[in-house]
């Protein structure tokens, strides 16, 4: 009956599983642009918000219950600290996993660890995360240990634990606080109804507050699948009670509803929980005063309905909840209550992180298609290897040891609704075959960027073909797709005034070049491309200005931002201060020059070639000079003369006057496919 539970759920994580590998190879290959929704303006995403930062709140229940039993001594939490330690390991472990598919280089992840910078609170918080989760993995490692008889190193590990437990909650203090920290640095950005100079402190005690409502809610699931009796109580107080209930009788106590050994131990850690929640609920009402943010509150936006939802699932009800005697001292009122609150906490930091920003950014941001199914295929992996790990080894109880699903990961059997499900796949690795079978081909068409994302992919430009030895004429053709154009350079550059016309198209060259090609900043073919090298640009000024220290490009911020000044583009020093005299060829650029980002390929060639063909197009009365097909042989079909067109297809003239739009239509076709 236990197997029958758990089928359906571990076919369904194995599907969400699976399509999330697909997705993360996929943004492995193409990258961050390709795969995802995220920008500049919105740049922290799905995975970086729901993966990494709710997913490390909501495993807070590892030093919340750890600091209840192992240092106040609370021994009757102590069969939930396990329970605790497990989710603590499964939360950090993901969200860990989660961050190497949402940082930009995931092969640089070990950067912090010798590259230090100790005025950013993101390097403490990969600090205290990392170390976090190597705590959890050693108070896992006992569990894994007394299933092979390891007595000696159990021992150990029972003797320093203390020790452990009590470093591990002071890390999780530290990152939890400083991950609100974070949002500190965007006051004119992030929402006034999110934003508080007390973000560190809501971050910790919401975290705290649902991270023990979760492990009440993963205790209750898991009575629900594997051993109903402690929490939901004998199945023949039920069915008595069902039956007093139908006689009308029970007013005077003798049939009271059924309770499981468990629940006073649930109740007890709920009260503790909803206190916590309910100090977090008080302080959020009063930093809505103190700030002056309850306007915003009452003026009927999106995020005012918004806050007060989040603040009325994340505190409101679960306090309801566990206050009301009848509720708390039910399974369904405790699961419901550790629901609201697990997804009230993951909706608080979906709104500090993304939603928050919406009306500044001036866009709104919704995550890919891959982006969805990464987040939850490493909800899903977490999962798995939850039931993995309960299913083999003491985390609630030892009735692992009497179940026929114990005997190994490949062996558990799995249901449907489908008969030939049941019968025929019993076993988990032909079953897991099967879902693979399906999943795998479907999830990687579904979403395999160049046919998801058409035109928007992006393409790498390869430099010109020189298609003589002096390179007089150069052919173009960024991707390499046959839409080209033979450019004549050498008679373009004696027409418009020899060098000192080079400026007219390489209006901007890298430090100390001449005639910088195009395709070394305008790298994509269809997408803007970052010109600016921030962390070469430290280099080289410290090492320009000799800065001291371990890592003395650290200390080079001070340079172009000034001392003691916010670290945005908005104040950096002007580029031409230390570039004058070496980017450009002639002059200065125009003042409203973007020097962060370069435009497409296309777009460069496009505004290079089109307004000076339509202005010598007037000057020698030469029709569509400026159409496509004067430069793209591919979409020629026909021949321009002063004055007219001459169709080569079947060799009829007309004025433009009588077709005017003749010249451009297979050239905006093409454009469009584009």
């Amino acid at each position: 009956m236990m197997e029958k539970k758990t089928r359906l759920v571990k076919d369904i994580l194995w599907f969400c599983a699976l399509w999330g590998l697909v997705a993360g190879v996929l943004r492995m290959w193409f990258g961050l642009g390709a795969t995802t929704n995220m920008s500049d303006s919105v740049p922290w995403g799905i995975w970086k918000i729901l993966n990494m930062v709710a997913g490390v709140a909501l495993s807070t229940s590892g030093f919340s219950v750890g600091f209840l039993v192992i240092v106040l001594r609370i021994e009757r939490f102590r069969p939930l600290l396990k329970p605790a330690i497990l989710v603590a390991f499964l939360g950090y472990g993901a969200s860990c996993f989660a961050l190497l598919f949402d940082i930009g280089l995931p092969h640089r992840f070990w950067h912090p660890l010798f590259m230090w910078n100790e005025h950013s609170f993101l390097f403490e918080v990969f600090w205290c995360v990392m170390l976090y989760f190597t705590v959890t993995f050693i108070e896992m490692v006992p569990n894994f240990l007394e299933r092979f008889r390891a007595e000696k190193a159990v021992r150990f590990l029972h003797r320093i634990s203390f020790g452990v437990v009590v470093f591990g909650i002071s890390l999780s203090s530290l990152h939890h606080s400083s991950l609100g920290s974070l949002f500190l640095v965007t006051p004119e950005r992030l929402h006034p109804l999110w934003y508080s100079s007390w973000l560190p402190i809501f971050f910790i005690l919401s975290a705290i507050g649902a991270g023990m409502m979760f492990v009440i809610l993963v205790r209750i699931l898991y009575a629900r699948w594997y051993d109903p009796e402690p929490v939901f109580g004998d199945p023949d107080t039920n069915l008595r009670t069902k039956i007093c209930a139908t006689a009308g009788i029970g007013s005077d106590g003798t049939c009271a509803p059924p309770r499981g050994k468990d629940i006073p131990l649930l109740r007890g850690l709920s009260v503790i929980a909803a206190g916590v929640l309910g100090l977090y609920l008080f302080l959020k009402v009063i930093a809505l005063f103190v700030n002056g943010s309850w306007r915003h509150l009452v003026a009927g936006t999106w995020e005012s309905y918004l806050f007060t939802f989040e603040l009325l699932i994340a505190a409101v009800i679960p306090i309801v909840l566990i206050a009301n005697p009848r509720t708390r001292n039910t399974p369904f009122g405790l699961g419901l209550a550790g629901f609201c609150a697990s997804s009230g906490l993951a909706l608080n930091r979906l709104d500090v992180g993304i939603f928050g920003y919406f009306s500044d950014a001036g866009t709104v941001y919704f995550p890919s298609l891959i982006e969805w199914t990464l987040a939850i295929g490493v909800i899903a992996a977490a999962g798995l290897t939850f039931f993995f790990i309960v299913e083999n080894f003491s985390i609630f109880d030892r009735n692992w040891q009497k179940r026929t699903i114990s005997k190994g990961f490949f062996r558990v059997s799995y249901d449907t609704l489908l008969r030939a499900w049941n019968t025929n796949l019993v076993g988990n690795l032909p079953r897991v075959t099967l879902i693979a079978v399906f999943t795998l081909p479907v999830a990687a068409a579904l979403m395999y960027p160049p046919y998801s994302k058409g035109s928007t992919v992006a393409s790498s430009v390869q430099p010109a073909i020189g298609l003589d030895s002096m390179r007089e004429t150069l052919r173009i053709d960024g991707d390499r797709s046959g839409l080209y154009t033979d450019f004549p350079h050498a008679d373009h550059q004696r027409r418009l005034g020899e060098e000192s016309s080079c400026a007219l198209c390489h209006h901007v060259s890298k430090p100390g070049d001449k005639s910088t090609s195009c395709s070394e900043c305008h790298g994509n073919i269809v997408e803007e491309t970052t010109i600016f090298d921030h962390f070469l640009h430290m280099k080289l000024v410290a090492s320009r200005e000799e800065k001291p220290g371990w890592y003395p490009s650290n200390h080079s911020c001070s340079t172009c931002h000034g001392e003691g000044e916010p670290k945005t583009a908005r104040n950096a020093k002007d580029c031409m201060e230390c570039h004058e005299k070496d980017m450009w060829l002639i002059g200065r650029p125009d003042e409203g020059m973007n020097l962060m980002e370069a435009c497409s390929y296309q777009e460069a060639m496009h505004r290079s070639c089109i307004p000076c063909h339509e202005k010598e197009g007037k000057r020698m009365k030469f029709v569509n000079l400026e159409a496509c097909t004067t430069c793209h042989p591919s979409m020629r079909h026909r021949t321009m003369i002063p004055g007219k067109e001459i169709s080569e297809v079947n060799g009829d003239s007309a004025p433009r006057s009588e077709n005017p739009n003749r010249g451009n239509v297979d050239g905006d076709k093409v454009n469009r496919q584009r």
